[in-house]
C-alpha cells in the first residue's frame, strides 16, 4: 500500500497544505494511501474530492473527516474548504487540508509524483482495437516469472490511469496501464503521468472519429503516448497498419522501436526489429502459431491459446516481445500463453444446450473489430450447424459511420453467414451494403438486443454458433442473457 509524506503532496500539487494541530509536531506523520470514494475510504487515507457531471466529492468531505481521513484534499474555492479550514483550527482531532486550484490535476500530479518513486518498469497501451486483450495478454505472459500490477476492469482514462499507478506498490516490478482516450490531448497527459518504459500501439481505427475527425487525428493522438516515455523506451507497432508504418516511415524518434506482424514481413532482415507468427493454426478451442523475432535468428517457439480467434496472435506477439525485452525467459513467456483467459463478453465462447455463444457484446469500436468477431463465426460453424450473426450499430464513427457500415455489409456477402439479425439505427446501411452485393443472406432488422433475442428464442437448432456484437449503446449482451437456458433443436421447426 502506498504511503505519502505531507510535503510530497504539497510539493506534487503545489497546494497550500495547512496541518492539523496534532500533525503539525509529528515529524513521522503520512497517509494511508489515497481515495476518491468516501464509502471505501479507510482510516488515515487521503479524501480527494472530484468533481463530475453528475457527483461533487465536495459533498462528502465532512463525512470524510468524520470517518478518519487523514487529509482531505478540495477545491481553494469550494465553500467546504473554508468553512473546514476555520472549524478544523479549534478542533483537538481534525484532519490535515490541501486547498488546490483543481482537485483532478491534482490527482493526476499525485499520481505522476508516485510513480517516479516506483522501481516497476511500466508498459502502456494504447490503440483503436485490443486494448484489453493486449494488456491481459501481457499480464498472463510476465507475471509467469515476475510481480505484476495491471488497470482493473476499463479503468483506462484520466482518472482510471492515475488509479492503476496509485495502486501500485514496491513489490510490483511491472505495472501494465491501459490507456483510453475519448478526446484530443487525453493520452499526452496519460503518458505524463505514467513514464513508460514500454509502450504498445495496437492499431489506429476509427473509434472515437466522430470526436477527433479523421484517422490522421487518431494517429497523433495515439502517437502522443511518447509524450512522457523514457529514452531508453521501447515502442512496440503493428507492422501491418497502414498507420502506423506510415509513421514509422517520417519519425525516427529517439527511442526504439519493434514491429510485430501476424506473418514474416518482406523486410524482415532490412526494416525495423519484428517479431512474426508462422504457421498459425485455429481450431476451436485453441490458437497456435510459432514465434520468430528478427534479431534473434535461432529464436522459433511453438506457442499455444487456449481460445480460437486470429486475434489473440498480434496480442500474444505484443506480450512476448515485451517479455523479450524485459529480458525474461523466453521459452517460459511463449509457454505462459497457454494460460491465458480472456475477459467475458470479448469474443467469450461459451457452450450452451446443443449450440454455441460467442458473446463479443462488451462493445464495438471499429468495423476491423466486427470483422474480426465474423472471422471467429466463420471458423467455429462445424457438424452442419449455422452461423448467425447479431450485430449492433457502431457508435462514435462521425462522418465515416455510413461508408464504414456499408463496408461492414459488402464483406459480410462475402462469408458464409445464415441469418443476420440487427439492431440500430447504422445497422441499415449494413444491410444496404448486403444489397449492393447481391447477398441472399436473410436478414431480420429488430429494435433492439432484447428483440432480438425474442426472435431468436425457439429457433436456435443442433449445432449452431451465435455470434452477438455491437456498441455498448445497443445493451447487445442482453441478446445472450435472453437466450440462457435455450436448448437447440434437432429438426428445423
Amino acid at each position: 500500500m502506498a504511503r505519502f509524506l505531507p510535503e510530497q503532496i504539497r510539493t506534487w500539487t503545489g497546494g497550500e497544505l495547512i496541518l492539523s494541530a496534532a500533525n503539525a509536531k509529528n515529524t513521522e506523520h503520512f497517509y494511508r494511501g489515497i481515495c476518491t470514494d468516501s464509502r471505501k475510504l479507510r482510516k488515515g487515507e487521503i479524501f480527494l474530492a472530484l468533481k463530475g457531471e453528475y457527483f461533487d466529492g465536495h459533498d462528502y468531505a465532512e463525512k470524510a473527516a468524520a470517518k478518519g481521513a487523514g487529509l482531505l484534499v478540495l477545491s481553494a474555492d469550494s465553500a467546504i474548504a473554508a468553512e473546514l479550514e476555520k472549524r478544523f483550527a479549534k478542533a483537538e482531532a481534525a484532519p490535515d487540508l490541501l486547498k488546490v486550484k483543481d482537485t483532478l490535476k491534482a490527482y493526476q500530479d499525485i499520481a505522476r509524483g508516485y510513480r517516479q518513486t516506483l522501481l516497476a518498469s511500466l508498459i502502456a497501451i494504447t490503440g483503436s482495437v485490443g486494448k484489453t486483450t493486449t494488456r491481459r495478454m501481457v499480464n498472463t505472459v510476465i507475471s509467469s516469472q515476475m510481480n505484476t500490477h495491471e488497470t482493473r476492469e476499463n479503468e483506462n482514462n484520466n482518472i482510471g490511469v492515475p488509479l492503476t499507478i496509485l495502486q501500485a506498490d514496491d513489490e510490483d516490478d511491472v505495472i501494465i496501464a491501459e490507456l483510453g482516450m475519448d478526446r484530443r490531448g487525453e493520452i499526452a497527459v496519460l503518458s505524463e503521468i505514467c513514464c513508460p518504459d514500454i509502450a504498445i500501439v495496437t492499431s489506429i481505427g476509427y473509434s472515437h472519429a466522430e470526436y477527433l475527425g479523421s484517422r490522421e487525428n487518431i494517429l497523433r493522438e495515439k502517437m502522443d503516448i511518447l509524450r512522457g516515455m523514457r529514452k531508453t523506451g521501447l515502442i512496440l507497432l503493428n507492422g501491418e497498419d497502414d498507420y502506423l508504418n506510415r509513421w514509422m516511415e517520417e519519425h525516427t524518434p529517439e527511442i526504439s522501436i519493434w514491429r510485430v506482424n501476424t506473418e514474416k514481413p518482406a523486410d524482415w532482415q532490412e526494416g525495423r526489429p519484428c517479431f512474426w507468427a508462422e504457421n498459425i493454426q485455429l481450431t476451436p478451442k485453441s490458437t497456435s502459431f510459432q514465434l520468430h523475432f528478427s534479431l534473434d535468428t535461432a529464436l522459433d517457439l511453438p506457442v499455444t491459446i487456449p481460445q480460437p480467434g486470429k486475434f489473440l496472435v498480434r496480442s500474444a506477439l505484443f506480450a512476448l516481445a515485451s517479455a523479450y525485452a524485459l529480458g525474461l525467459d523466453i521459452e517460459k513467456a511463449a509457454a505462459a500463453a497457454s494460460n491465458f483467459i480472456n475477459t467475458r463478453q470479448r469474443q467469450h465462447i461459451e457452450e450452451r444446450e446443443g449450440w454455441l455463444l460467442i458473446d463479443d457484446s462488451y462493445n464495438a469500436s471499429s468495423p476491423e473489430s466486427v470483422m474480426t468477431a465474423l472471422d471467429t463465426l466463420q471458423l467455429l460453424a462445424h457438424d452442419g450447424g449455422r452461423r448467425i450473426a447479431c450485430l449492433g450499430g457502431i457508435r462514435e464513427l462521425g462522418r465515416y459511420s455510413r461508408e464504414l457500415h456499408l463496408e461492414i455489409g459488402r464483406k459480410l456477402a462475402q462469408l458464409n453467414i445464415d441469418a443476420l439479425y440487427l439492431t440500430g439505427e447504422e445497422t441499415g446501411f449494413i444491410e444496404e451494403g448486403l444489397k449492393e452485393v447481391g447477398s441472399g443472406i436473410p436478414v431480420f432488422q429488430l429494435e433492439s438486443a432484447d428483440a432480438i433475442a425474442d426472435a431468436l428464442r425457439g429457433k436456435i437448432q443442433l449445432n449452431d454458433v451465435v455470434l452477438i456484437k455491437g456498441s455498448r449503446y445497443y445493451r447487445m449482451e442482453n441478446v445472450g442473457q435472453g437466450l440462457a437456458g435455450e436448448k437447440a433443436k434437432e429438426t428445423i421447426s
